[in-house]
């Protein structure tokens, strides 16, 4: 899966509650650098997203699921608020990924300790 995949749905959850904390654009500014997002994509993909037109693809590889469902997750959680809308989102992409609750709780489970 291409980065700029990737960085679609980071975008898509940090948009879910209405507004970008800072927290949130500070993230998506560190993955849009990893990653080699121009600002041009960058700006490309918020404009997506105001206009209802982002197109998210799911990875087909599970690396790249559990990738970008820690992805996801840790910009649910970036900004200290887990926004009901961003709840939805990790869980519908974790349904749709193929992840079962266990799983899910223990992709979670990793990341909090990654962060820790």
């Amino acid at each position: 899966m291409q980065k700029i995949d990737l960085f679609r749905h980071l975008v898509a959850i940090a948009a879910s509650d209405g507004e970008f904390s800072e927290s949130e654009v500070q993230m998506l500014a560190v993955r849009a650098n990893q990653w080699s997002i121009t600002q041009q994509q960058f700006e490309q993909v918020v404009a997506e997203i105001q206009s209802g037109h982002l197109h998210l693809k799911l990875p087909t590889r599970m690396d790249e699921r559990v990738e970008l469902l820690k992805n996801m997750m840790h910009m649910m959680a970036i900004d200290g608020e887990l926004a009901e809308e961003e709840k939805r989102m990790c869980a519908l992409a974790s349904a749709r990924m193929g992840f079962t609750s266990q799983q899910f709780d223990e992709i979670l489970d990793e990341l909090l300790n990654d962060l820790a």
